[in-house]
């Protein structure tokens, strides 16, 4: 898992230039029921990671991750019909939910989503990074739906404090 971890850190830095930290917050907003955002269904249709998708289900059991001795954050997985550059497919995504509890401590942070391809837990796809005290992240769908593959989140703080790794359960 160390190697994981590593990983998600230097593409969170590559992938901002550096500054994982300091991009421009952005308003999510969310339903939320007991802190958590309210589970999906098959008539979902929204945007992710720029990528228009239809039919948005969960998959496997989500993950809530406690950081800072409180509940952070929640990871779940997504099977959608997307759209990107090469057409329209079904592919997985992740998300990572920020609880307002952690959120109101008011210290600045980004939410990291990704998918893990498994057995091998070394091999991230789709990974974003969120701005600033972005509540709400989506990974970027991937077409790894024939593999299996896992929900995977993680918070980081300035000067690489980052919180555990949150997996949901692997679905294949």
């Amino acid at each position: 898992m160390k190697v994981v971890r590593r990983a998600i850190v230097v593409a969170a830095l590559v992938a901002t230039g550096g500054s994982a930290l300091i991009a421009p917050a952005s308003a999510a907003t969310t339903k939320t029921t007991g802190g958590s955002p309210v589970a999906t269904t098959s008539s979902l249709s929204r945007t992710v990671a720029g990528v228009p998708c239809t039919k948005v289900t969960e998959l496997g059991t989500k993950k809530v991750v406690a950081d800072l001795g409180m509940s952070a954050f929640t990871v779940r997985q997504y099977k959608g019909y997307c759209r990107d550059a090469k057409g329209s497919a079904w592919m997985n995504f992740a998300s990572v939910y920020v609880w307002q509890q952690y959120h109101a401590r008011g210290f600045a942070y980004s939410a990291v989503a990704a998918l893990s391809l498994t057995p091998s837990s070394d091999d991230v796809w789709g990974l974003v990074v969120g701005g600033n005290r972005q509540r709400l992240t989506y990974s970027t769908p991937e077409r790894t739906i024939t593999r299996c593959t896992q929900g995977l989140g993680r918070i980081i703080r300035p000067v690489n404090v980052e919180s555990e790794i949150g997996l949901t359960s692997n679905v294949c």
